[in-house]
């Protein structure tokens, strides 16, 4: 069955990515909710979110096996940059409001963007202009205008450090894929992500034992449920990923499609489940952002 813009499979892929997306930001705060005040307990959340995700790779590539020393170099850098992002997106999670940190986490495809302007020569498009300037207005609302009396989805500017902490590392995963994809004509691509995300899980290792650790007995019964279902969740998202990409489905469709759906269902799963309330000014800007990473995915 062909569906207009790919297969019926490449839809359930689709759909299967934006519930991966959706579930990692789900997972995360969960855990940071149900342990908001537990020292360094984000530090005992990237070990097993991280060793969960080492996993997951280590299984897919046993199924599909390629190597190449080349790739280490890419595997570093994409390790550090995904560590910084795991530990930005589970304190702004356990920090914020839900709704508002799934939206942050988004807003590295700006950066993306930029980097491909200035060093990979990439057009300015009318599309691009159009997402930058409504994601200028959709911060706008997020952030600029404060509703009279309303406190309950405020945040802080602890919330701003860790949001950019998440920010700076998303971005900085696609940019080194990016690379890598280039140097190796898309080869050798899961065999790095395995590299990475070990490498990955032996830094959060090493800063949980040389802070005061957080023990699992010092979590809510049951907690460490959440980052390692977070962390197969981070495998198999960028597995899926790198399905749809090798298929004849349009890049215009895949990452609107993982980025808005990944987003509503999280915001939804918050409005339900945290009763968390936006503000009108906040859901306005959450909607204006949401076709935003449709334009800059175009």
């Amino acid at each position: 069955m062909y569906i207009s813009g790919g297969s019926a499979l490449e839809y359930s892929f689709l759909v299967c990515a934006m519930l991966l997306s959706a579930s990692l930001s789900i997972m995360s705060s969960l855990f940071g909710k149900r342990n908001p005040s537990v020292k360094n307990s984000s530090l005992l959340y990237s070990v097993f979110v991280t060793g969960a995700a080492a996993f997951t790779w280590g299984v897919i590539c046993v199924c599909n096996a390629e190597f190449s020393l080349d790739i280490l170099g890419y595997s570093v850098l994409y390790a550090l940059f995904y560590t910084l992002a795991m530990l930005g997106m589970f304190k702004a999670y356990q920090t914020g409001p839900t709704s508002l940190t799934a939206f942050i986490k988004q807003l590295s495809l700006i950066f993306v963007a930029i980097w491909g302007f200035v060093f990979w020569s990439n057009p300015i498009t009318a599309n691009i202009t159009i997402g930058l300037v409504l994601i200028v207005a959709a911060l706008y609302f997020c952030f600029g205008i404060k509703a009279k009396g309303a406190t309950e989805n405020s945040v802080s500017m602890k919330w701003f450090l860790y949001a950019a902490m998440l920010l700076v590392g998303n971005a900085g995963c696609s940019i080194v894929q990016k690379y890598q994809n280039m140097a190796h004509q898309g080869k050798n691509s899961n065999i790095f992500m395995l590299f990475a995300v070990f490498i990955s899980f032996l830094v959060c290792i090493a800063l949980y034992a040389g802070r005061d650790r957080c023990k699992l007995s010092h979590i809510k019964k049951g907690s460490a449920i959440f980052p390692i279902v977070g962390g197969i969740s981070s495998g198999l998202l960028n597995l899926f990923i790198l399905l749809l990409i090798s298929s004849p489905m349009s890049e215009g469709i895949i990452f609107p499609g993982i980025a808005v759906g990944g987003l509503i269902i999280t915001i939804l799963f918050s409005t339900l489940v945290y009763r968390e309330k936006p503000t009108v000014f906040q859901w306005i800007g959450l909607g204006v952002g949401a076709v935003a990473l449709v334009f800059l995915n175009l």
